[in-house]
């Protein structure tokens, strides 16, 4: 049914004289050079078929390539020819068997005794220029993912490194992720003490001796970093004249054959050495350098934070025991009691955040702030300090800002296992450390608030599921006392209806990868659903629920557009806290009545079958699968009556209220292999008056007859609709 593609306008040969053959082949290294492929070699072969039936001989595609030509395509002949310096400029001429571009690396090479035309010189100049232009972008699309795995892998072991706080744990992964970041055989961390640098940390290594290296200043590799200050390799390490004999010995053992150092610098100051050994025949690049430059300023840094961690412990501790911080953390525990009994008071009357807030600003003078998961304030009080300096933003948990007066102290507050938000605290006239114990106290009454407010919301959370599957589920008397509960929740069902289903597609991917067990892969559902019932530009479904993996809510006064506009936004909203995770998603018809809501969820289970067949993260709506909501619909319920009355009930009844006959063009359209010139003339009308009763059928229908799925839906619809119309007379005669 598909109509031939049209005819390309030929275009006029640059040359009269030229054969029709050869019109032809220029032609197709035409066709090539609009196109874009993604394969060089395959391009480069076509190049080179397609000029060789334009010239008339073999033609090979060179390129210059690592300091000499390269054969892309072709017998290989005439290379010899090309400039040895691989300047194309050379060839900026009509030579004979020779062409390329100036810019370029690309060339051709045919028998020089066939002489070429101008026209189909410039043309092959295009193609060379076309094909030099793929190689390069080929080479910058390799250079660019090498660039990005380089860096992710340095963004890993630096990640590692600062996690570290040990010190000597931290030598040992610097010397761990450095061996395998440079694919070498032995790594080995040196610092400084004094006039040597001493071997702390190494990996790989054969012989104890080697863990044990101590050098000054000249000795070895590292002691030729000690003494520049500046990175050292060598490519063969026996035989390299820089490299003192203190240690050939034990490389010898070691079997190394070449290596790398850098300095370890901290704040400018040397204090020691990175090095790796290969026992293979090898030469470490320029990028091999400046990779463990990186790693080794990460890994001073590293170091040092390490180093500041054994301090900060050990100044902790000692606080810890000072006698005048317990004596003074006895009356910051009684202060602290007496706003805790407060604020249990407060939560048990049923005051909510804003309560709780208010409780605490009375009774410290402070200024307090609550914060949602999304840092979105939800309740704030001032007290009697109107000091508004409650941050924009919300503060890392448990930090203490103490670079200004007042400060801030902020704790998580947690509801049923999940991260419900912050609160934040701004110091007023009380003590830091009655801060630090009433911080935790509030954040717990918080909790203790959101917990009441949950279990009310789970409450209405199950109401509304219940309402939602006796509206879907439910006999008919089911659904209009259904509907009847809904309007008492606020949920107004009067207005065109559409049910909306999703499915998560890889919940149990997710939780293997990340090691989820039960509660966390459940946590994520609750997530899923209070995004659809909650979204932030207040176009969530507020009738929603969820069994297992599937999703479904019943969405009010729709049309095509907005339902697709919900779903994205729903799946963005979801896509921003879950990036992982996968969905799919299919949308019913719009229906009249509540009573209509079990078949607009059959609808939505095929719309969401249609999503996870054909692919694709787009929304599926019941009334645009076309054919394939008949392939997919369940067999109680194919709904061929529907479709064929969306396609030809718009002109059967154009044609009874205008006496036309659009149904009966449509048909001789089909018939005639949807040749509108065949049509007219089988139909007796002039092939403007065809062409005018085709875009009446557009405009009343909607279907563009250019494009293959729209003639096959018409085609179908049509085919469908006559066998009905002979069914029904053959019903009518039998009676």
């Amino acid at each position: 049914m598909a109509p031939a593609s049209p005819a390309r306008a030929p275009r006029t040969p640059e040359v009269s004289n030229r054969s029709p053959a050869h019109g032809g082949a220029a032609e197709a290294v035409r066709d090539l050079l609009e196109t874009l492929p993604t394969d060089v070699a395959a391009a480069a072969d076509a190049f080179a078929a397609r000029a060789s039936l334009l010239i008339g001989t073999p033609v090979t595609v060179a390129a210059w390539s690592q300091a000499r030509w390269i054969t892309l395509a072709g017998p290989g002949t005439g290379v010899a020819a090309l400039p040895a310096s691989g300047d194309c400029r050379l060839l900026d001429g009509d030579l004979p068997g020779l062409l390329a571009v100036p810019d370029g690396h690309v060339a051709l090479c045919w028998d020089p005794m066939v002489r070429l035309e101008p026209g189909w010189r410039r043309l092959l100049r295009q193609g060379c220029a076309w094909l030099s232009l793929l190689r390069q972008r080929a080479s910058a699309d390799a250079e660019i993912a090498a660039a990005a795995a380089e860096t992710q892998a340095i963004g890993e072991v630096v990640q590692q490194l600062l996690s570290v706080r040990d010190v000597d744990q931290v030598l040992h992964t610097i010397a761990e992720r450095t061996l395998r970041l440079l694919d070498s055989d032995i790594c080995g961390v040196m610092l400084r003490e004094g006039d040597v640098v001493r071997m702390r940390s190494c990996v790989g290594n054969r012989f104890a001796q080697t863990a044990r290296l101590e050098m000054r200043r000249g000795q070895g590799v590292a002691g030729l970093v000690f003494l520049t200050g500046e990175p050292a390799k060598v490519d063969s390490y026996l035989e390299d004249e820089r490299i003192s004999q203190d240690f050939m010995s034990l490389a010898v053992k070691e079997e190394t054959r070449s290596a790398l150092a850098v300095p370890l610098r901290l704040r400018g100051e040397f204090v020691g050495v990175l090095e790796v050994w290969r026992r293979r025949t090898s030469v470490f690049t320029d990028n091999d350098t400046r990779r463990m430059v990186t790693l080794a300023d990460f890994a001073a840094i590293a170091i040092d934070n390490a180093r500041l961690h054994d301090r900060q412990a050990a100044a902790t501790a000692e606080a810890e025991r000072a006698r005048d911080a317990l004596q003074q953390q006895v009356a910051v525990l009684g202060r602290s009691s007496q706003l805790q009994q407060r604020l249990l008071s407060t939560v048990i009357e049923g005051g909510g955040l804003p309560a709780v807030a208010r409780t605490v600003a009375t009774d410290l003078n402070c200024e307090i702030g609550v914060y949602g998961p999304d840092g979105e304030l939800v309740a704030t009080h001032s007290g009697g300090r109107m000091v508004g300096i409650l941050p924009p933003s919300m503060p890392q948990p448990g930090r203490r800002d103490g670079d200004g007066d007042p400060r801030l102290w902020a704790r998580p507050v947690y509801a049923d296992g999940d991260r419900a938000g912050h609160v934040v605290l701004v110091q007023g006239d009380h003590s830091p450390d009655l801060m630090e114990a009433v911080a935790g106290q509030v954040s717990m009454a918080c909790s203790l608030a959101l917990l009441r407010e949950r279990a009310a919301s789970r409450a209405r959370a199950e109401a509304i599921e219940q309402v939602l599957w006796d509206l879907l589920q439910g006999p008919v008397e089911h659904r209009l006392a259904a509907r009847t509960r809904a309007h008492q929740l606020g949920i107004v069902l009067t207005k065109s209806l559409r049910v909306v289903h999703g499915r998560l597609e890889n919940v149990e991917e997710l939780a293997a990868t990340n090691g989820w067990d039960t509660s966390q892969t459940d946590r994520l559902r609750r997530e899923v659903l209070r995004t659809v019932r909650s979204l932030h530009d207040g176009r969530g479904l507020a009738l929603a629920g969820m069994r297992g993996d599937m999703l479904v809510a019943v969405a009010v006064d729709l049309d095509r557009p907005q339902a697709k506009d919900l779903v994205t936004a729903i799946a963005a909203a979801i896509d921003r806290t879950h990036p992982g995770l996968r969905m799919t998603w299919g949308v019913s018809r719009q229906h009249a009545d509540v009573v209509e809501l079990p078949s607009a969820f059959n609808e939505a289970r095929t719309a969401l079958s249609a999503a996870r067949r054909l692919g694709g993260q787009n929304v599926f709506l019941y009334e645009e699968l076309g054919i394939v909501r008949l392939l997919l619909g369940s067999g109680n319920d194919p709904d061929l009556q529907t479709f064929i009355e969306e396609v030809t009930g718009p002109l059967i009844e154009y044609d009874r209220e205008n006496a036309g006959s659009l149904v009966r063009t449509l048909r001789a359209f089909f018939d005639a292999d949807c040749s509108q010139r065949v049509a007219a003339e089988r139909l007796f009308i002039h092939h403007k008056t065809m062409r005018y009763r085709l875009e009446r059928i557009r405009q009343l229908t909607g279907l563009d007859l250019s494009r293959h799925e729209d003639r096959m839906r018409a085609d179908f619809a049509l085919r469908l609709l006559q066998v009905n119309e002979s069914a029904a007379a053959e019903n009518q005669n039998g009676s």
